[in-house]
């Protein structure tokens, strides 16, 4: 039985010299992988041109629980992206963005919460005027609570260390997994600061960018491992040096 869906392109990658495989983030079924022909000519060139990361399709699934590569046959564009892929920062932004995706929903349940949630940032980052440079980091923030690990930064001093294993932060006798201290536990306090709705107004220097980024990339790391071997955060980091 057909059903439609919505997919959020994560990763596109060659699987043969006739088809490659691409990985959608869906919003009624999560995480899905497809078997897709990739065509030729100028209908070839279309079909790649509407599966870039983070492109945004619908299309009608036969879904086989059975198969661990669904079929992805005719597809049509939800929304065209104006600025993300011509945009340079918007275009660096984009490929984290997917790359970080593709890692940590690895096998994810079906979130109609969270699917609006990305596509909404999406949609924000095409047409954003100013901040996008700390985009990234906003993103990252406002997905915690869907990932199920918003810290909690109620308790914060500058005596105590922030642990990674409880969120919080807590005295050094206390810790039970990685830890940031000093002015690395303070930058943490950007998390209850930083959103979607300030980075325009607020510009982070390139020293509070980057500690606020790694240590990002260190909590989701230390609660969904897979994440160490990221490469798109080394071409935001060039970018903004």
């Amino acid at each position: 039985m057909l059903e439609k869906i919505n997919g959020i392109v994560l990763n596109l990658r060659k699987y043969n010299d006739r088809n490659s495989i691409v990985t959608l983030y869906t919003d009624t079924r999560g995480r899905l992988s497809f078997i897709s022909p990739m065509g030729s000519g100028k209908s070839g060139g279309a079909r790649r041109a509407r599966l870039q990361p983070l492109s945004v399709i619908s299309t009608d699934l036969n879904f086989k629980a059975t198969s661990e590569l669904q079929r992805l046959g005719k597809i049509n564009l939800v929304r065209a992206w104006n600025e993300i892929y011509f945009h340079p920062v918007k275009r660096a932004e984009s490929i984290f963005i997917a790359e970080f995706l593709y890692r940590i929903l690895n096998a994810s349940m079906p979130d109609e919460n969270l699917w609006h949630f990305i596509f909404e940032s999406l949609a924000l980052l095409d047409g954003m005027k100013k901040g996008v440079s700390d985009f990234h980091i906003a993103f990252l923030i406002s997905l915690l609570p869907y990932m199920g690990i918003q810290p909690d930064v109620s308790d914060y001093s500058p005596d105590k260390v922030f642990d990674f294993s409880s969120g919080g932060f807590v005295s050094v006798c206390d810790v039970k997994g990685p830890f940031v201290k000093g002015e690395e536990a303070a930058a943490v306090l950007w998390i209850k600061r930083l959103n979607f709705f300030n980075i325009g107004r607020i510009h982070l220097g390139l020293k509070d960018r980057r500690t606020i980024f790694r240590n990002l990339l260190s909590y989701y790391g230390y609660h969904y491992p897979g994440l160490s071997s990221l490469k798109s955060p080394d071409i935001l980091q060039d970018l903004f040096a």
